[in-house]
Protein backbone atom coordinates (compact mmCIF):
# COMPACT_ATOMS: atom_id res chain seq x y z
CA UNK A 1 0.00 0.00 0.00
CA UNK A 2 2.69 2.67 0.76
CA UNK A 3 4.55 1.86 -2.50
CA UNK A 4 1.31 1.96 -4.17
CA UNK A 5 0.64 5.07 -2.53
CA UNK A 6 3.71 6.69 -3.42
CA UNK A 7 3.27 5.44 -7.12
CA UNK A 8 0.42 7.53 -7.24
CA UNK A 9 1.52 10.51 -5.88
CA UNK A 10 4.44 10.68 -8.11
CA UNK A 11 2.06 10.14 -10.76
CA UNK A 12 -0.61 12.76 -9.82
CA UNK A 13 2.28 15.44 -9.35
CA UNK A 14 3.58 14.44 -12.90
CA UNK A 15 0.27 15.19 -14.37
CA UNK A 16 -0.14 17.83 -11.98
CA UNK A 17 3.20 19.24 -13.34
CA UNK A 18 1.96 19.32 -17.02
CA UNK A 19 -1.28 20.52 -16.63
CA UNK A 20 0.39 23.61 -15.31
CA UNK A 21 3.20 23.82 -18.03
CA UNK A 22 0.48 23.85 -20.48
CA UNK A 23 -1.18 25.83 -18.86
CA UNK A 24 1.41 28.15 -19.26
CA UNK A 25 2.51 27.77 -23.06
CA UNK A 26 -1.24 28.33 -23.35
CA UNK A 27 -1.44 31.42 -21.73
CA UNK A 28 1.84 32.93 -22.98
CA UNK A 29 0.65 32.20 -26.38
CA UNK A 30 -2.02 33.93 -25.78
CA UNK A 31 -1.00 36.13 -24.81
CA UNK A 32 1.96 37.09 -27.47
CA UNK A 33 -1.18 36.66 -29.98
CA UNK A 34 -2.78 39.72 -28.26
CA UNK A 35 0.20 41.67 -27.89
CA UNK A 36 0.22 44.25 -31.11
CA UNK A 37 2.82 46.26 -29.36
CA UNK A 38 5.29 43.95 -30.66
CA UNK A 39 7.53 46.66 -33.20
CA UNK A 40 10.90 48.13 -32.12
CA UNK A 41 10.92 51.65 -30.51
CA UNK A 42 14.18 53.93 -32.52
CA UNK A 43 16.01 56.32 -31.41
CA UNK A 44 18.25 58.92 -33.53
CA UNK A 45 19.07 61.80 -35.11
CA UNK A 46 18.10 62.43 -38.61
CA UNK A 47 21.11 61.62 -40.64
CA UNK A 48 21.38 60.69 -44.58
CA UNK A 49 23.14 57.78 -42.58
CA UNK A 50 19.74 56.81 -40.72
CA UNK A 51 17.63 57.70 -43.55
CA UNK A 52 19.42 55.20 -45.53
CA UNK A 53 19.79 52.29 -42.91
CA UNK A 54 15.85 52.88 -42.12
CA UNK A 55 15.18 52.21 -45.91
CA UNK A 56 17.04 49.51 -46.59
CA UNK A 57 17.56 47.53 -43.21
CA UNK A 58 14.36 45.68 -43.05
CA UNK A 59 15.19 44.12 -39.31
CA UNK A 60 15.19 47.49 -37.63
CA UNK A 61 11.21 47.96 -38.07
CA UNK A 62 10.82 44.32 -37.85
CA UNK A 63 8.38 43.16 -34.82
CA UNK A 64 10.16 40.91 -32.17
CA UNK A 65 7.83 38.53 -30.81
CA UNK A 66 9.67 36.38 -28.01
CA UNK A 67 9.25 32.55 -28.02
CA UNK A 68 5.88 32.02 -26.67
CA UNK A 69 6.86 29.83 -23.79
CA UNK A 70 10.13 31.91 -22.92
CA UNK A 71 8.58 35.70 -22.68
CA UNK A 72 9.78 35.74 -19.01
CA UNK A 73 12.94 38.06 -18.81
CA UNK A 74 14.80 35.71 -16.76
CA UNK A 75 14.13 32.74 -19.59
CA UNK A 76 14.96 34.88 -22.15
CA UNK A 77 17.84 35.93 -20.89
CA UNK A 78 19.28 32.47 -19.51
CA UNK A 79 17.59 30.18 -22.30
CA UNK A 80 21.40 30.95 -24.77
CA UNK A 81 22.78 28.78 -22.14
CA UNK A 82 20.87 25.65 -23.73
CA UNK A 83 20.42 26.22 -27.31
CA UNK A 84 23.49 28.21 -28.65
CA UNK A 85 24.17 26.44 -31.73
CA UNK A 86 27.12 23.48 -31.77
CA UNK A 87 27.88 23.06 -35.36
CA UNK A 88 30.43 26.53 -35.09
CA UNK A 89 33.57 25.12 -35.33
CA UNK A 90 36.63 27.05 -34.08
CA UNK A 91 40.59 27.96 -35.28
CA UNK A 92 42.68 29.05 -32.29
CA UNK A 93 45.39 31.99 -32.48
CA UNK A 94 47.75 33.20 -30.11
CA UNK A 95 48.77 36.80 -30.05
CA UNK A 96 51.59 38.14 -27.73
CA UNK A 97 50.86 41.61 -27.08
CA UNK A 98 53.70 43.94 -26.57
CA UNK A 99 53.81 43.47 -22.64
CA UNK A 100 54.56 39.74 -23.64
CA UNK A 101 50.68 39.39 -22.72
CA UNK A 102 48.91 36.88 -24.86
CA UNK A 103 45.74 36.98 -26.02
CA UNK A 104 43.36 34.21 -27.59
CA UNK A 105 41.75 34.60 -31.04
CA UNK A 106 39.13 32.33 -32.17
CA UNK A 107 38.66 31.74 -35.49
CA UNK A 108 35.19 30.41 -36.73
CA UNK A 109 35.42 27.77 -39.45
CA UNK A 110 32.49 26.83 -41.67
CA UNK A 111 33.11 24.90 -44.15
CA UNK A 112 29.47 25.35 -45.91
CA UNK A 113 29.93 28.88 -46.03
CA UNK A 114 33.56 29.77 -48.27
CA UNK A 115 35.04 33.00 -47.25
CA UNK A 116 37.56 35.08 -49.44
CA UNK A 117 40.22 37.18 -48.29
CA UNK A 118 38.31 39.84 -49.17
CA UNK A 119 35.44 38.80 -46.91
CA UNK A 120 34.12 41.53 -44.32
CA UNK A 121 35.66 40.80 -40.66
CA UNK A 122 33.22 40.36 -37.78
CA UNK A 123 35.16 41.06 -34.05
CA UNK A 124 32.98 39.05 -31.24
CA UNK A 125 33.63 40.22 -28.10
CA UNK A 126 31.69 38.43 -25.72
CA UNK A 127 31.17 39.07 -22.06
CA UNK A 128 33.64 38.68 -19.47
CA UNK A 129 32.52 35.45 -17.69
CA UNK A 130 31.91 34.42 -21.47
CA UNK A 131 33.89 33.17 -24.47
CA UNK A 132 33.37 31.85 -27.58
CA UNK A 133 30.79 28.96 -26.22
CA UNK A 134 28.18 31.63 -25.56
CA UNK A 135 28.03 33.68 -28.85
CA UNK A 136 27.78 30.43 -31.46
CA UNK A 137 24.82 31.54 -32.84
CA UNK A 138 26.03 34.87 -33.51
CA UNK A 139 28.95 33.21 -34.87
CA UNK A 140 26.87 31.19 -37.01
CA UNK A 141 24.28 33.38 -38.22
CA UNK A 142 27.54 35.84 -39.32
CA UNK A 143 29.34 32.87 -41.09
CA UNK A 144 25.89 32.11 -43.40
CA UNK A 145 26.16 35.95 -44.60
CA UNK A 146 29.78 35.58 -45.23
CA UNK A 147 31.72 37.30 -42.54
CA UNK A 148 34.88 36.23 -41.41
CA UNK A 149 34.68 35.90 -38.15
CA UNK A 150 36.90 36.06 -34.59
CA UNK A 151 36.13 35.82 -30.92
CA UNK A 152 38.51 38.01 -28.92
CA UNK A 153 39.31 36.23 -25.77
CA UNK A 154 40.33 38.68 -22.85
CA UNK A 155 43.57 37.75 -21.54
CA UNK A 156 43.82 34.84 -19.44
CA UNK A 157 39.79 34.32 -20.28
CA UNK A 158 38.58 31.26 -22.86
CA UNK A 159 41.01 29.01 -21.21
CA UNK A 160 43.85 30.47 -22.41
CA UNK A 161 47.05 31.50 -21.16
CA UNK A 162 47.86 34.35 -18.53
CA UNK A 163 51.31 35.26 -19.69
CA UNK A 164 50.96 38.38 -16.99
CA UNK A 165 50.34 38.84 -13.45
CA UNK A 166 47.28 41.10 -14.18
CA UNK A 167 44.17 41.14 -15.97
CA UNK A 168 42.64 43.57 -18.80
CA UNK A 169 40.55 45.77 -16.62
CA UNK A 170 36.87 45.93 -18.46
CA UNK A 171 37.58 49.92 -20.05
CA UNK A 172 40.64 48.98 -20.93
CA UNK A 173 41.05 48.53 -25.21
CA UNK A 174 44.53 48.80 -25.15
CA UNK A 175 44.30 44.90 -25.81
CA UNK A 176 41.51 45.03 -28.37
CA UNK A 177 43.72 48.13 -30.40
CA UNK A 178 46.71 45.59 -30.53
CA UNK A 179 44.26 42.56 -31.76
CA UNK A 180 42.60 45.21 -34.61
CA UNK A 181 45.92 46.06 -35.67
CA UNK A 182 46.98 42.23 -36.40
CA UNK A 183 43.41 42.08 -37.79
CA UNK A 184 44.03 44.64 -40.31
CA UNK A 185 47.14 43.79 -41.24
CA UNK A 186 46.25 40.19 -41.68
CA UNK A 187 43.57 40.98 -44.24
CA UNK A 188 44.36 44.39 -45.15
CA UNK A 189 41.35 44.78 -48.21
CA UNK A 190 39.05 43.47 -45.62
CA UNK A 191 36.52 45.77 -43.69
CA UNK A 192 36.00 44.90 -40.37
CA UNK A 193 33.03 45.30 -38.19
CA UNK A 194 32.76 44.29 -34.62
CA UNK A 195 29.70 43.23 -32.12
CA UNK A 196 30.11 43.32 -28.35
CA UNK A 197 27.47 41.43 -26.50
CA UNK A 198 26.68 42.17 -22.55
CA UNK A 199 29.86 43.18 -20.82
CA UNK A 200 31.68 42.60 -23.63
CA UNK A 201 30.59 45.87 -24.83
CA UNK A 202 32.12 47.82 -22.55
CA UNK A 203 35.40 47.54 -24.04
CA UNK A 204 34.45 48.16 -27.31
CA UNK A 205 32.85 51.70 -26.59
CA UNK A 206 35.68 52.52 -24.83
CA UNK A 207 37.89 51.32 -27.76
CA UNK A 208 35.57 53.58 -30.21
CA UNK A 209 35.69 56.62 -28.04
CA UNK A 210 39.41 56.37 -27.13
CA UNK A 211 40.49 55.88 -31.04
CA UNK A 212 37.78 57.74 -32.67
CA UNK A 213 38.61 57.67 -36.65
CA UNK A 214 41.56 55.72 -35.98
CA UNK A 215 40.02 52.35 -35.03
CA UNK A 216 40.00 50.61 -38.28
CA UNK A 217 36.50 49.64 -38.17
CA UNK A 218 33.91 50.21 -40.11
CA UNK A 219 30.75 49.64 -37.68
CA UNK A 220 29.56 48.62 -34.51
CA UNK A 221 26.84 46.58 -32.73
CA UNK A 222 25.57 46.39 -29.61
CA UNK A 223 23.67 43.56 -27.90
CA UNK A 224 22.28 44.37 -24.57
CA UNK A 225 25.43 46.79 -24.05
CA UNK A 226 26.01 48.34 -20.43
CA UNK A 227 26.89 52.21 -20.79
CA UNK A 228 27.77 53.52 -17.50
CA UNK A 229 29.38 51.55 -15.57
CA UNK A 230 29.88 53.46 -12.04
CA UNK A 231 29.08 52.76 -8.54
CA UNK A 232 25.35 52.81 -8.30
CA UNK A 233 24.92 50.95 -10.91
CA UNK A 234 27.60 47.55 -10.07
CA UNK A 235 25.51 48.04 -6.68
CA UNK A 236 21.79 48.22 -8.18
CA UNK A 237 22.32 45.03 -9.90
CA UNK A 238 20.47 41.82 -8.72
CA UNK A 239 22.56 39.83 -6.50
CA UNK A 240 21.52 36.31 -8.56
CA UNK A 241 22.79 37.75 -11.77
CA UNK A 242 25.90 39.32 -9.30
CA UNK A 243 26.34 35.73 -8.11
CA UNK A 244 26.17 34.13 -11.19
CA UNK A 245 28.74 36.39 -13.29
CA UNK A 246 30.95 36.36 -10.36
CA UNK A 247 31.16 32.27 -10.66
CA UNK A 248 32.29 32.49 -13.81
CA UNK A 249 35.03 35.30 -13.27
CA UNK A 250 36.23 33.05 -10.21
CA UNK A 251 36.40 30.01 -12.09
CA UNK A 252 38.96 32.51 -14.12
CA UNK A 253 40.42 33.29 -11.37
CA UNK A 254 40.92 30.23 -9.59
CA UNK A 255 42.68 28.89 -12.93
CA UNK A 256 44.90 31.64 -13.09
CA UNK A 257 45.94 31.63 -9.31
CA UNK A 258 49.70 30.77 -9.57
CA UNK A 259 50.41 33.69 -11.59
CA UNK A 260 48.14 36.33 -9.82
CA UNK A 261 49.24 35.18 -6.16
CA UNK A 262 51.43 38.10 -5.95
CA UNK A 263 49.57 40.74 -7.37
CA UNK A 264 45.81 39.72 -6.15
CA UNK A 265 45.18 39.16 -2.95
CA UNK A 266 43.43 35.50 -3.88
CA UNK A 267 41.36 34.99 -0.36
CA UNK A 268 39.51 38.10 0.01
CA UNK A 269 39.22 38.15 -3.60
CA UNK A 270 37.09 34.47 -3.20
CA UNK A 271 35.54 36.10 -0.42
CA UNK A 272 34.00 38.62 -2.14
CA UNK A 273 30.52 38.08 -3.39
CA UNK A 274 29.58 41.49 -4.84
CA UNK A 275 30.67 43.33 -8.22
CA UNK A 276 32.25 46.09 -6.82
CA UNK A 277 34.11 44.74 -4.03
CA UNK A 278 35.24 42.28 -6.41
CA UNK A 279 36.14 45.06 -9.47
CA UNK A 280 38.35 46.78 -6.73
CA UNK A 281 40.37 43.58 -5.10
CA UNK A 282 40.91 42.29 -9.09
CA UNK A 283 41.32 45.22 -11.37
CA UNK A 284 41.24 48.53 -9.05
CA UNK A 285 44.44 47.88 -6.82
CA UNK A 286 46.40 45.76 -8.82
CA UNK A 287 46.60 47.58 -11.75
CA UNK A 288 47.54 50.59 -9.67
CA UNK A 289 44.23 52.90 -9.65
CA UNK A 290 44.44 55.47 -6.28
CA UNK A 291 40.96 54.78 -5.84
CA UNK A 292 37.82 53.28 -7.25
CA UNK A 293 36.78 56.90 -8.34
CA UNK A 294 39.70 57.44 -10.31
CA UNK A 295 39.26 53.44 -11.74
CA UNK A 296 35.70 54.15 -13.22
CA UNK A 297 36.24 57.42 -14.29
CA UNK A 298 38.82 56.04 -16.22
CA UNK A 299 37.19 52.96 -17.09
CA UNK A 300 33.77 54.60 -17.51
CA UNK A 301 33.11 52.78 -21.33
CA UNK A 302 31.04 56.12 -22.27
CA UNK A 303 34.17 58.42 -21.13
CA UNK A 304 34.71 59.67 -24.69
CA UNK A 305 31.70 58.87 -26.94
CA UNK A 306 32.07 62.40 -28.20
CA UNK A 307 34.75 61.18 -30.42
CA UNK A 308 33.25 58.00 -31.57
CA UNK A 309 33.37 58.33 -35.09
CA UNK A 310 31.31 55.03 -37.26
CA UNK A 311 28.24 54.15 -37.22
CA UNK A 312 26.98 51.94 -33.86
CA UNK A 313 23.97 50.24 -33.32
CA UNK A 314 22.21 49.67 -30.01
CA UNK A 315 19.90 46.52 -29.23
CA UNK A 316 18.23 47.08 -25.92
CA UNK A 317 15.02 45.44 -24.33
CA UNK A 318 12.97 46.93 -21.83
CA UNK A 319 12.36 43.94 -19.70
CA UNK A 320 16.40 43.65 -19.27
CA UNK A 321 17.25 42.80 -15.43
CA UNK A 322 20.94 43.42 -16.28
CA UNK A 323 20.34 46.79 -17.80
CA UNK A 324 17.40 48.51 -16.73
CA UNK A 325 15.86 51.52 -18.77
CA UNK A 326 16.48 54.07 -16.24
CA UNK A 327 20.31 53.25 -16.99
CA UNK A 328 20.01 53.78 -21.11
CA UNK A 329 21.47 57.48 -21.58
CA UNK A 330 18.37 58.36 -24.77
CA UNK A 331 20.11 61.55 -24.82
CA UNK A 332 23.39 60.46 -27.09
CA UNK A 333 21.28 58.69 -29.82
CA UNK A 334 18.75 61.69 -30.05
CA UNK A 335 21.97 64.08 -30.23
CA UNK A 336 24.53 61.86 -32.21
CA UNK A 337 23.66 61.32 -36.03
CA UNK A 338 26.26 58.09 -36.40
CA UNK A 339 24.60 56.43 -33.15
CA UNK A 340 20.87 54.48 -33.01
CA UNK A 341 18.83 52.69 -30.40
CA UNK A 342 16.78 49.79 -30.93
CA UNK A 343 14.44 49.23 -28.10
CA UNK A 344 12.13 46.07 -27.52
CA UNK A 345 9.13 45.71 -25.05
CA UNK A 346 10.92 42.16 -24.17
CA UNK A 347 13.97 40.34 -24.70
CA UNK A 348 16.04 40.13 -21.69
CA UNK A 349 19.40 40.42 -20.98
CA UNK A 350 21.37 39.37 -24.27
CA UNK A 351 18.39 36.90 -25.18
CA UNK A 352 15.35 37.78 -28.01
CA UNK A 353 14.72 34.75 -28.76
CA UNK A 354 11.75 34.21 -30.51
CA UNK A 355 9.75 31.72 -32.75
CA UNK A 356 8.39 28.37 -31.48
CA UNK A 357 12.02 26.92 -31.66
CA UNK A 358 14.15 29.95 -30.53
CA UNK A 359 15.53 31.86 -32.92
CA UNK A 360 18.00 34.82 -32.30
CA UNK A 361 16.52 37.61 -33.33
CA UNK A 362 19.16 40.51 -32.60
CA UNK A 363 21.95 38.67 -34.26
CA UNK A 364 19.70 38.87 -37.75
CA UNK A 365 19.11 42.65 -36.98
CA UNK A 366 22.89 43.25 -36.05
CA UNK A 367 24.77 41.45 -39.01
CA UNK A 368 21.96 43.28 -41.23
CA UNK A 369 23.00 46.73 -40.01
CA UNK A 370 26.62 46.18 -40.08
CA UNK A 371 26.03 44.97 -43.92
CA UNK A 372 24.03 47.89 -44.56
CA UNK A 373 26.06 50.14 -43.16
CA UNK A 374 29.36 48.82 -45.36
CA UNK A 375 27.04 48.73 -48.33
CA UNK A 376 26.22 52.84 -47.47
CA UNK A 377 29.93 53.99 -47.07
CA UNK A 378 31.47 51.53 -50.00
CA UNK A 379 28.74 51.46 -52.92
CA UNK A 380 27.33 54.68 -52.27
CA UNK A 381 30.69 56.69 -51.72
CA UNK A 382 29.01 58.35 -48.62
CA UNK A 383 30.58 59.69 -45.90
CA UNK A 384 29.16 59.04 -42.20
CA UNK A 385 28.08 61.98 -40.61
CA UNK A 386 30.79 63.36 -38.39
CA UNK A 387 29.81 64.14 -34.47
CA UNK A 388 30.01 67.95 -35.46
CA UNK A 389 26.82 67.88 -37.31
CA UNK A 390 24.84 67.10 -34.33
CA UNK A 391 25.34 70.59 -32.79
Amino acid sequence: MLVSAGVWTLGTFLEFSVICLSLYLCYNIIKGLLDTDTAPKLFYKDSQLNDYLLNQCKSLKRPFRPTPWARNAHIQSFLGFFIQKNSVLYEREYLQLLDRGIVALDWCRCPDYPIKRTSSILIVLPGQADDKKGVRTLCSEACKKGFRVVVINYRGHGDSYLATCRFQSFGDPTDLRQCVMYINRKFPKANITAVGVGSGSAVLFSYLGEFGSSTRLKAAAFISPLYETDEDYLKSISKIYQFIMLCGLKLILFRHSKALIKSIDLQSAFCSWNLLEYTEKIYCNPLGYTSMEDFIEKNNPLRDVDDIAIPVLCINSQDDPVCPQDHIPFDIFNYYPNMLLVSTKHGGHCGFWEGLVPQSWSAGLALEYLLTVIDFTLNNNREIPRVDSAK
